[in-house]
C-alpha cells in the first residue's frame, strides 16, 4: 500500500511501516512488523498529519508521530484484531476510525485510546466484497461496497436500505476511487475495464446525507486500455489513473480519452498506486517501487517538420551540433541547421544513385560512398556559424560497395560484394588501407555492424546473424559465433573494455567477455537480456538507454529497471531515422535531453524530450516478476560486508544481486532460461570464483562461473557461460528428418529438472547429479579446464518424481540422497566416479506421508548423522543415523522424531545450525527446534512471521550468539532475524 502526504512517502511493505523522503527517495524511518504478518493494505493519514490509520489483513493499529516528528512514533497500543478481512478505511474525526469488512460490514472504532467498537452495521446485501471504499459524511458514513457478483452497492450506516446499484462490469470488482470535489466514481475490474460514474444532484452540498440518497448516478465512460485485469485507479485534479495486471499505467483525461499509456515494473502486475499533484507512485508484484513525474504527460515532447526546399529526403542523421545530414533521392546532399532553418547542398557527383552514407561515433565525420567505389568525406566544424565540408573525395580501388560503417571515429569498415572486407583511414587528404580481411560464405555477403578496438581487433556482424572475429594481421576470422541474434544479424557492435556488447531483431542485448591470454583471445558469452521489444537497435549515450523499435512503435528503454521511457508511433524501423542524446546547458542549468527524427510520407519530423519530465525513478529496485525456486546466499572474502544473493524463479531468470549497508537491493546480473529455473547449485573453483549449474524446465542445464572482483568500493561481478545443454534436444533435434507421419511419440516431452547436486572427482572435474521430473537420476561430467559436457548415463528407481537432492560428504565416501513425492528417501554411493551409471542405491528410507520438499544433514559424530526433512503432509522429520566402522553403507536408523503441530501447510525448508533446527513453510511460519538432552530429545524454541507470500524454501546467511540470520524466498525474498533462544 501507498500514500504520498506532505513531501513524504508512506508505504507499506509486507507487514512493516516505511516511510522515504519524497525529494531524495532515501528511506526516513522503517518500523517493522508493526501489523504481526498480516500485510498492510491501507495506509490513512489523519487531516492534521500526526497519526496514520494502518490497517490489512484483520489487524488495524494507529500510528501516532511524537513531536511532530517521523522520526520516532507511538505503537504502544500494538494492533487490533477485528474478526474479518478488512477492505478500507478512513478517519471518521480525530478519535474515530470506520473499517469496512469483506462480508460488507462497518464498524466504527474509537482510537482515543486503547481501541474500542462502537458500533457495527451489517448491509442488507450481505455479499462478499473484493473491494470497498468508506467516505465520512456530515451526519453519516457512506459506504460503496465492490462485490463479487460485478455490482457496486452504494449505501449509508443510518439507512437499511441501499441506495444505488451500479451494474455494467462483467466481473469482479477490484477496487473504487471517489472524488466528491469532481463528483465521480471510478472502478475497475476483472473485465480489463475501467468505468467513470458520474453522481449528479441538484443539491450542491455533497457531503450531506441527502445528496446521496437522491443523487443519478450514471456510467459516462467505458474504457479499455488494459490487456488484463485492472486492479486500481486513483484520481487527482487533472487525470484518473488506472493500474493493472499486465504492469501498464493508463492516464486518462476525465472525457474517458487515454493520454498515455506506459509499461512498468518489469511487466509484473502493479498492485498498488497513489498520487499526487506532481507525482504518481506505483508498487509492482517485482516488489519495486517507482515514483513517477507526472509531467509525462503534460511535456512529454516537442515536435517540429523540417522540409527541405526541393526534391524528397531518402536517408536522414543527427550531426554532433544536432543539426541535420539529409541525402536526396537524387542523389546531393544537405546540411540542414535545424536552429536556423537553412540548410547547405552539395552535389556529390557520384556515378550511381545507389549511395550509402554513415557517420562516425562522435557524429562529426560523414562518409559517402556509392556502389562503384567513390568515396567522399565530409567533417562538420566545431565552433562558429554550422557547417560542413569535404575533405576527402577520392576513388577506391574496391568493386561494388554493399556495406560501409565507422568503426569510432577513424576506421571506415568496407564491405565489397565477393565479401572482401576492408579498413581504411585517413592520411592527410588521401585514405589508405589499414588491413583487409575475407567475409566467409552466406547468403547475403555484407555487414550489419561493426567495432575496432585499441589492439586493432575487427569485430563485425553479417545478414546470416554470425559474429566474426578478426586479428589485424589474418584474412580469415580467428573466431566464429554463429546465429547470436538469430537470422538478421546484430544491429549494433560495442566494444568496452574488455566486454562486446551486442544487440540484435530477436529482442535481446548480449554480452561477451573478451580476455587475451598469451597473444590469444577468449571469448565467452557472459550476460543475456531481454529487453522487452523485439528490434534492438542501439545503445544511447550511456550503458542504461536502448532503443529499437515494436512494430510501428520506436522504443527507448531503461535496462537497468526495464521502464519504457519513450513510445513513439512513426511507421517502424525500416524507414531511415536517428536519434542522440546530449546535455542542454540553459540559465546555468543543464539537462538531459533526447532528440529523435524520423522520415515519413517524406516528410521529416524531430521530436525532442526532456528526460528529468519523463523518467521514473526507483525508490525500491524491483527482481523477479514470479515466485522464486530457488536461493543461495554468499558472503564473498573480497568484501564481507555485501551479501551475495544468487536466485532463480518462475519468471526464467537466473539473478545475481547484492546488497549491503550502504547500498540497497539491486540485481546486478539476469540471466536467461528457457523455462523456469528449478534449482541451482554452486561450488568455489577460487577465492573470488564461483560455479553455479542451474536447471529447471525444458530439460535445461546451464552451466556458469561468477568472476569477483573490486574496483574500489564497488563489487564485480562478471559471468561466464559455458553449457547451454536440453536434456532432450530441441524440438528440431527430437524431430530429425523425420516427417510428421514418422516421429516417435515422446509420452514425457516436458522433463524439468528438479534438483542437482555437484560433486568434485577431481581438480576441477565435476560430476553433476540431476533428480529429474520422469524419476531419472541422470549423471553429467564437466571438465572446466577444457570446457567439455557430456553425459555419463543415467539411472532409475524412484517411480515418481524426484524432487530433492542432496550430498554428503562423510570421511572418504561421497553419498548421495534422492527423494521422491512419495515420501522415499534414497542413499546412493557415488565415491567411485567411474560407476556412475551403474550405481545402485543401498538403503531407501520413508519419512513423510507424501512429497518431501526440503532436506538438512549434519554429521554430528563419527557414528552418528542427522537426516530432517520437511514435506507436503505439514509434517518435520528427523531421523538419527547410526554408522558402523565409518562405512555409510552400515547406516540404520536409531531415533526419529516427527510433528505436525507446527506449520499448518506444506513444509518448504529446512535448515540445521549447530544444535538448532529451523524450518519454514507455505503458512509464512518460521519455527526454531532444539536437542536438549543426551536422547536428542527436541523441543520447541521459537516462531516469527514472514510476509513473503508462497514460501519457497529458507537459506542460512550467518550466526550470531543468540540469534541466526536467514533469507526466506517466495514471491520474494525478506532477510531476518531468527532468535535461537526460548523456553527449552
Amino acid at each position: 500500500m501507498l500514500a504520498i502526504k506532505i513531501a513524504m512517502l508512506f508505504t507499506g511493505i509486507g507487514s512493516s511501516f516505511h516511510i522515504y523522503k519524497k525529494d531524495t527517495l532515501k528511506v526516513f524511518s522503517v518500523f517493522n512488523k508493526i501489523l504481526h504478518g498480516q500485510k498492510i493494505n491501507g495506509i490513512e493519514p489523519s487531516k492534521d498529519g500526526l497519526n496514520m490509520f494502518i490497517y490489512g489483513g484483520k489487524h488495524f493499529t494507529i500510528v501516532k508521530r511524537l513531536n511532530g516528528q517521523f522520526e520516532s512514533i507511538d505503537i504502544c497500543l500494538g494492533s487490533t484484531v477485528c474478526d474479518d478481512w478488512l477492505h478500507s478505511g478512513t478517519w471518521l474525526s480525530d478519535t474515530e476510525v470506520g473499517l469496512l469488512s469483506a462480508h460488507n460490514v462497518v464498524q466504527i472504532w474509537d482510537v482515543s485510546g486503547r481501541p474500542i467498537l462502537r458500533s457495527e452495521t451489517i448491509g442488507r446485501d450481505n455479499s462478499i466484497l473484493y473491494s470497498g471504499l468508506l467516505l465520512p459524511l456530515l451526519d453519516d458514513v457512506l459506504v460503496l461496497s465492490g462485490t463479487v457478483s460485478s455490482q457496486i452497492i452504494i449505501s449509508r450506516c443510518k439507512k437499511e436500505q441501499p441506495l444505488h446499484y451500479l451494474l455494467g462490469h462483467k466481473g469482479v470488482i477490484f477496487s473504487i476511487s471517489c472524488c466528491l470535489k469532481k463528483k465521480i466514481i471510478v472502478t475497475t475490474s476483472d473485465d480489463r475495464s475501467v468505468r467513470i460514474w458520474s453522481v449528479y444532484n441538484s443539491i450542491e452540498n455533497y457531503a450531506k446525507s441527502q445528496y446521496w440518497d437522491d443523487a443519478n448516478v450514471t456510467c459516462l465512460h467505458e474504457l479499455y486500455g488494459h490487456s488484463a485485469r485492472v486492479m486500481r485507479s486513483c484520481i487527482s485534479e487533472k487525470y484518473i489513473v488506472s493500474v493493472g495486471e499486465d504492469g501498464c499505467i493508463c492516464y486518462w483525461d476525465y472525457n474517458g480519452t487515454l493520454l498515455k499509456r506506459l509499461s512498468n515494473h518489469q511487466n509484473a502486475p502493479i498492485w498498488s498506486v497513489s498520487i499526487d499533484k506532481d507525482h504518481l507512485v506505483t508498487g509492482g508484484g517485482d516488489g519495486s517501487i517507482i515514483l513517477h513525474p507526472l509531467t509525462a504527460i503534460t511535456s512529454f515532447s516537442e515536435t517540429e517538420t523540417v522540409k527541405i526546399s526541393e526534391g524528397n529526403p531518402k536517408k536522414i542523421f543527427f550531426t554532433a551540433r544536432r543539426n541535420a545530414v539529409i541525402l536526396k533521392e537524387s542523389g546531393n546532399l544537405i546540411y540542414y541547421n535545424i536552429f536556423e532553418k537553412e540548410e547547405i547542398e552539395f552535389d556529390l557527383k557520384h556515378d550511381n544513385t545507389y549511395i550509402l552514407i554513415s557517420l562516425s561515433l562522435c557524429k562529426q565525420i560523414i562518409a559517402v560512398a556509392d556502389i562503384c567505389g567513390n568515396l567522399t568525406i565530409f567533417i562538420e566544424n566545431c565552433k562558429g556559424t554550422p557547417t560542413m565540408t569535404s575533405i576527402i573525395s577520392t576513388k577506391l580501388p574496391i568493386d561494388k560497395i554493399l556495406s560501409m560503417d565507422w568503426a569510432g571515429n577513424r576506421h571506415l569498415v568496407i564491405c565489397s560484394g565477393s565479401g572482401d572486407i576492408y579498413v581504411i583511414a585517413s592520411k592527410d587528404n588521401e585514405v589508405e588501407i589499414i588491413s583487409k580481411h575475407l567475409l566467409p560464405d552466406c547468403k547475403e555477403r555484407w555487414l550489419t555492424a561493426v567495432a575496432l578496438n585499441i589492439d586493432n581487433m575487427l569485430v563485425v556482424g553479417d545478414r546470416c546473424g554470425n559474429i566474426h572475429f578478426y586479428t589485424k594481421e589474418e584474412l580469415n576470422p580467428f573466431k566464429t559465433l554463429n546465429k547470436v541474434h538469430g537470422r538478421y544479424g546484430p544491429t549494433s557492435i560495442r566494444i568496452k573494455s574488455n566486454e562486446v556488447i551486442t544487440t540484435g531483431r530477436d529482442s535481446t542485448l548480449k554480452c561477451f567477455s573478451l580476455l587475451l591470454n598469451n597473444g590469444v583471445y577468449n571469448i565467452k558469452l557472459t550476460s543475456t537480456k531481454d529487453v522487452g521489444f523485439p528490434w534492438v537497435e542501439k545503445c544511447i549515450g550511456h550503458d542504461d538507454l536502448f532503443c529499437g523499435f515494436h512494430e510501428q512503435l520506436f522504443i527507448i528503454t531503461n535496462v537497468r529497471n526495464y521502464a519504457k521511457l519513450i513510445e513513439v508511433s512513426c511507421g517502424g524501423g525500416h524507414r531511415s531515422w536517428d536519434v542522440v542524446r546530449y546535455i542542454n546547458y540553459l540559465n546555468f542549468k543543464c539537462d538531459e535531453m533526447i532528440k529523435f527524427m524520423y522520415l515519413k510520407n517524406s516528410d521529416i519530423n524531430i521530436m525532442t524530450f526532456k528526460l528529468n519530465k519523463i523518467v521514473s525513478k526507483n525508490i525500491i529496485k524491483g527482481t523477479h516478476t514470479k515466485e522464486i525456486n530457488c536461493l543461495k546466499c554468499y558472503i564473498p572474502k573480497i568484501d564481507n560486508s555485501i551479501v551475495l544473493f544468487i536466485s532463480g524463479g518462475e519468471d526464467t531468470t537466473l539473478r545475481i544481486s547484492t546488497s549491503s549497508k550502504e547500498v540497497n537491493f539491486q540485481d546486478e546480473v539476469i540471466l536467461k532460461h528457457l523455462s523456469s529455473v528449478k534449482t541451482f547449485k554452486t561450488f568455489p573453483i577460487n577465492t573470488n570464483k564461483l560455479l553455479v549449474v542451474s536447471g529447471g524446465g525444458r530439460a535445461q542445464i546451464c552451466i556458469k562461473t561468477i568472476n569477483l572482483s573490486k574496483d574500489g568500493d564497488k563489487i564485480i561481478i562478471k559471468v561466464e557461460e559455458f553449457v547451454d545443454f536440453l536434456v532432450k534436444g530441441t524440438d528440431k533435434e527430437r524431430k530429425g528428418d523425420k516427417t510428421w507421419r514418422n516421429c516417435t511419440i515422446d509420452f514425457d516431452p516436458e522433463t524439468r529438472i528438479m534438483d542437482l547436486e555437484i560433486v568434485e572427482i577431481d581438480k576441477n572435474i565435476f560430476n553433476i547429479y540431476t533428480g529429474c521430473s520422469d524419476a531419472f537420476i541422470r549423471i553429467f561430467q564437466f571438465k572446466y579446464e577444457e570446457e567439455s559436457f557430456k553425459q555419463l548415463g543415467q539411472v532409475k528407481y524412484h517411480k515418481t518424481c524426484i524432487l530433492k537432492t542432496h550430498c554428503i560428504k562423510y570421511f572418504d565416501q561421497t553419498i548421495l540422497i534422492t527423494c521422491s513425492t512419495i515420501g522415499e528417501i534414497c542413499f546412493w554411493d557415488v565415491t567411485d566416479p567411474n560407476t556412475s551409471s551403474e550405481m545402485e542405491n543401498f538403503l531407501v528410507l520413508t519419512s513423510n506421508k507424501s512429497g518431501i520438499n526440503c532436506i538438512a544433514t549434519r554429521i554430528i559424530s563419527e557414528h552418528k548423522v542427522i537426516i530432517a526433512t520437511g514435506g507436503d503432509d505439514n509434517a518435520i522429520h528427523i531421523q538419527l543415523l547410526d554408522i558402523q566402522n565409518k562405512d555409510f553403507k552400515t547406516a540404520k536408523i536409531t531415533q526419529s522424531w516427527s510433528s505436525d503441530q507446527f506449520h499448518s501447510s506444506q513444509i518448504t525448508g529446512i535448515l540445521i545450525i549447530d544444535d538448532f533446527f529451523i524450518s519454514t513453510s507455505i503458512d509464512q511460519r518460521i519455527t526454531v527446534f532444539k536437542t536438549i538432552d543426551e536422547n536428542n530429545d527436541l523441543k520447541f524454541v521459537a516462531q516469527k512471521m514472514t510476509d513473503i507470500a508462497d514460501v519457497q524454501g529458507m537459506d542460512f546467511i550467518q550466526r550470531s550468539e543468540y540469534s541466526a540470520t536467514v533469507c526466506v524466498y517466495g514471491k520474494g525474498l525478506e532477510v531476518l532475524s531468527v532468535p535461537l533462544l526460548g523456553r527449552y
